[in-house]
């Protein structure tokens, strides 16, 4: 018999939830691919991100695509189990879901169904279930998760070459330029108006970072919503998740941790000042809390372009926040705050932008001491794809130097005959006698 309270959510997704979201959705540049037609043992697609990062809306698009396609709305099953009238959840609640979909449209058992399964890890033992849905069912399934009981590693282990895992990180530039209007599509042409307000824009977007559910809000207002998503993810994808003992320590870590984005890190200073300040977990559990952190997409680690991936932290370690609001909202005002802001913007984009390729993204000391923000490329195979310098300005004459002077070494030791400086405004190019450095304005470059 239907579960009045699962059948009554099913029901109302098409007859009001997904209606009323429609009207004010922001299509995301994030690609879930080519559907696929409902069959057992179809690829699990997952949509993972840090909470409020826009994964639901991502689903309704999905589910907006679907029914413009044909799709009928009987075909289309979306649950969210991040809904407190159906707690506390049992290893039984998704079959509960599926089977209460069945009762309510007999025929889209035959017809196909595509399951959209929203916070799926909130569900204990969700991936057995799942995996026996797609199993036996002729489904197309899409989940998602806050990271919290949904990481890479648990996917694997229970999906292992049955899913394909897709990374949502808070609206890039250019989904907030769309969002808030200053973004045409000339494909790339821009009148000096234009120019401007996309310049204008750029600024904003490094201070007040891409969550969707801030855009509209004022300094103060969108400061306190940031730094309640931080503290929330700790508490729920942290502490909960992985047993951490005092989750005090555990919310001003991820403070500092955020407010550090752009600059070097070092567990040692960490356990250091937390000992002068009466109580340090340790350095092996800081670095355990700063991994719990990244896999709840709270912030990202860039280490030392490398061999060896056991000495990463040895030869160099920054991390980056998960939206340069975050920094912002968390982070003290600074004279290099604007710095960082546009050092993490360009992290997170070159993320965005590197998701399907080999590699990854680095920083490199060079023998000279002099550092290049980031490598992208394959550190098996020593290549570099793409070699990236951040400054605000280049019109100091010794900041220029330094930069160029950088990048001549990297681009020599690559034997590459292009390297990038992004910068807040300027633009040129500089020719060098390895080839030639691009300087790009940060609108510019993160448009791509």
């Amino acid at each position: 018999m239907a579960n009045a309270t699962i059948a009554t959510l099913i029901e109302d997704f098409h007859a009001t939830v997904l209606p009323a979201h429609l009207k004010r959705m922001v299509d995301r540049d994030l690609s879930l691919g080519t559907p696929f037609d409902p069959a057992p043992g179809n690829l699990v697609k997952v949509v993972v991100g840090m909470r409020r990062s826009g994964k639901t809306y991502r689903l309704f698009q999905q589910i907006r695509d679907l029914l413009n396609s044909g799709i009928k709305p009987e075909q289309i099953c979306y649950f969210n189990f991040d809904d407190d009238r159906l707690r506390p959840f049992t290893a039984s609640t998704i079959d509960e879901v599926l089977e209460t979909f069945f009762e309510l449209h007999p025929s889209s058992r035959s017809q196909g169904t595509f399951l959209f399964l929203d916070e799926i890890q909130e569900v204990p033992d969700w991936d057995i279930a799942a995996r026996r849905i797609v199993d036996t069912e002729k489904i197309t399934m899409y989940v998602t998760g806050s990271s919290s009981r949904m990481l890479s590693t648990d996917v694997a282990t229970e999906f292992r070459g049955r899913s394909i895992a897709y990374e949502l990180l808070p609206f890039s530039f250019r989904e907030y330029a769309r969002y808030h209007h200053v973004l045409e599509d000339r494909q790339g042409m821009f009148d000096k108006e234009q120019q401007s307000l996309l310049k204008r824009a750029c600024r904003d977007y490094l201070v007040q970072g891409g969550f969707p559910g801030v855009q509209m809000l004022d300094d103060n207002e969108r400061a306190g919503v940031l730094q309640s998503y931080a503290q929330f993810t700790v508490a729920r994808d942290v502490v909960e998740r992985h047993g951490f003992s005092n989750a005090a320590f555990a919310r001003n870590l991820a403070r500092v941790s955020l407010a550090s984005s752009g600059r070097d890190f070092s567990i040692s200073k960490i356990d250091g000042m937390s000992r002068s300040a009466g109580y340090s977990p340790g350095r092996a559990t800081i670095s355990a809390i700063i991994d719990a952190f990244e896999d709840a997409h709270l912030l990202h680690q860039v280490y030392e372009f490398t061999h060896s991936a056991q000495k990463v932290r040895l030869g160099g370690f920054k991390v980056y926040a998960e939206d340069p609001g975050l920094l912002c909202a968390l982070a003290p005002a600074t004279s290099d705050g604007l710095t960082r802001a546009l050092e993490t913007a360009v992290y997170l984009e070159m993320r965005r932008r590197a998701s399907s390729r080999v590699g990854s993204i680095a920083l490199l000391k060079l023998k000279s001491g002099k550092e290049i923000d980031f490598v992208e490329g394959d550190e098996a195979f020593g290549i570099a794809y793409e070699l990236i310098q951040v400054s605000l300005s280049m019109k100091n004459e010794t900041t220029r130097q330094r930069e160029v002077s950088a990048l001549q070494e990297a681009m020599a030791r690559f034997e590459k005959n292009a390297a990038t400086i992004i910068t807040l405004d300027e633009e040129s190019n500089i020719n060098v006698p390895e080839g030639m450095i691009h300087v790009v304005p940060a609108w510019k470059w993160l448009l791509g």
